[in-house]
């Protein structure tokens, strides 16, 4: 299920961010800078988030033979 989630959050992303980037553009100048700052900085706020340490990451299964 975690696959098909991931799937369809970036299928929304591919699709979505240009429809952002494009309706920003048209507001103007103060959509231009959104879509030059704002975006950016959001973008790599979720990057940061959802890339985060979760306990558990980088221990091997305990069914391993390097596990305990």
């Amino acid at each position: 299920m975690e696959v098909a989630r991931a799937l369809i959050v970036v299928v929304a992303l591919v699709v979505g961010a240009p429809l952002v980037i494009v309706g920003l553009a048209l507001l103007g100048p103060p959509g231009w800078i959104a879509a030059a700052i704002v975006l950016p900085l959001a973008t790599l706020a979720a990057i940061l988030r959802l890339g985060r340490h979760v306990p558990g990451d980088g221990e091997p299964p305990s069914g391993s033979p390097d596990g305990p």
